[in-house]
């Protein structure tokens, strides 16, 4: 008696003497793994040559090149430059948000606020080059600016919420922990954009030390003494 096929699954069905067994799952993981890997050096290339180049001057080619992998990989991957730049970009500020996330856990309000003040300082001082191009590009270049703002208004969104909370945790009123949130904030982005223009080591830490001072006048220091 013979089996109907629609009643088998793949499963079921008895190879025949010779016939190949079908390719373990294990390779579909290992192709997972080499595309992951392949497209981690693609952005990172782009992210380099962006920040160096610039986006007009950064080339399909050169970033291939620097990747190691060939033209037709690079589209193959991403759809066309600008979505690799969308992708550059938002890879930029992952660390960013990992670190963020990973130093607030389990921290007392108060403290919260000044080591948000440290990681962002920090992640600005080692990508120092980058951002310093994301500026640019926002005010050079129209066609790039609605990708990049709507990336960086939800990190400034994640931030406001994060002061936010923080605020209202230490009996702020939820009007004025807003407003407060704000202001922290612009201060925080006023210091990023003024040490873009001016890089004098002693004025920026003197805006660093102003900010500090100023949240201690509103918080108390950050071991809460």
């Amino acid at each position: 008696m013979s089996v109907s096929a629609t009643n088998s699954s793949p499963d079921s069905v008895a190879l025949a003497p010779g016939r190949p067994r079908p390719a373990p799952r294990a390779d579909s993981e290992a192709a997972r793994l080499r595309k992951a890997r392949t497209q981690e050096r693609i952005v990172n290339a782009a992210i380099a040559l962006f920040a160096a180049r610039g986006y007009e001057r950064a080339s399909i080619s050169a970033i291939a090149e620097r990747a190691g992998v060939s033209r037709a990989a690079v589209f193959w991957h991403f759809d066309d430059k600008e979505s690799l730049f969308r992708e550059a970009f938002a890879r930029l500020l992952v660390p960013f948000f990992e670190e963020l996330k990973r130093s607030l856990e389990h921290i007392e309000p108060r403290r919260r606020v000044f080591e948000i003040f440290e990681v962002y300082e920090r992640v600005v001082n080692e990508h120092e080059a980058a951002i310093g191009s994301i500026v640019r590009w926002l005010f050079e270049s129209e066609r790039l600016r609605k990708p990049l703002l709507g990336t960086l208004f939800h990190l400034h969104d994640e931030l406001m919420r994060d002061f936010k909370k923080a605020f209202t945790e230490l009996s702020v009123e939820p009007g004025e922990a807003d407003s407060l949130a704000a202001a922290v904030l612009a201060m925080l982005d006023g210091n990023l954009l003024l040490a873009m223009l001016d890089p004098n080591p002693g004025n920026r830490e003197r805006r660093r030390a102003g900010l500090r001072r100023f949240t201690e006048r509103m918080l108390g220091p950050p071991d809460g003494g």
